[in-house]
C-alpha cells in the first residue's frame, strides 16, 4: 500500500511539473534554436496527418551539423490552448519514458519533441538552444 501511495505520489508531481508560457512564435523559436545550436535544417515538412489530439498541425525537422550528416529529427505540434498542449506533452512524456528515446519540451504554443536514437551531442546542444528561447 506504502508502494502504491509513492508512485502516486511520484505521477502527480510528474504531471504537475512547469510548462513554458503558453502565447505565439514556436516555429520561429525552434528555427532561432536550430541557428543558436549550430545546427542546420536538411529538410522540414508540415505535418498534417497523426497529429495528437487537438494539434493545430505541426512540422518535422531533420537538422544536422552538416547535411546529411548524423541527423536529428524534431518534430513540432502546435496547439490552441495550454490545456491540450501540455496534456500532449505528458502523452508524449509518458510514451517516450526509456533512457535515449528523445525529450518533449514545451514551447510557447506547441509541444517540441527531440526524438531518439540519433546523435546525442546534437540534441543536446539542441535542447540547451530550445531553454535558452524559453522551452521546459
Amino acid at each position: 500500500m506504502l508502494a502504491a501511495l509513492l508512485a502516486a505520489l511520484a505521477v502527480a508531481q510528474w504531471a504537475g511539473r512547469d510548462r513554458a508560457t503558453f502565447g505565439p512564435g514556436s516555429l520561429e523559436a525552434v528555427e532561432r534554436a536550430v541557428a543558436a545550436a549550430g545546427l542546420r535544417t536538411c529538410d522540414a515538412a508540415d505535418v498534417a496527418r497523426d497529429l495528437p489530439g487537438g494539434s493545430l498541425g505541426g512540422r518535422a525537422y531533420t537538422l544536422a551539423a552538416s547535411c546529411p550528416g548524423d541527423a536529428v529529427t524534431v518534430v513540432v505540434d502546435r496547439f490552441a490552448s495550454a490545456g491540450d498542449r501540455d496534456a500532449a506533452a505528458r502523452r508524449f512524456e509518458s510514451l517516450s519514458r526509456p533512457r535515449g528515446s528523445g525529450w518533449v519540451l514545451t514551447l510557447a504554443d506547441a509541444t517540441v519533441l527531440l526524438r531518439g536514437p540519433g546523435d546525442e551531442e546534437p540534441r543536446r546542444r539542441l535542447r540547451v538552444a530550445l531553454i535558452g528561447e524559453g522551452a521546459r
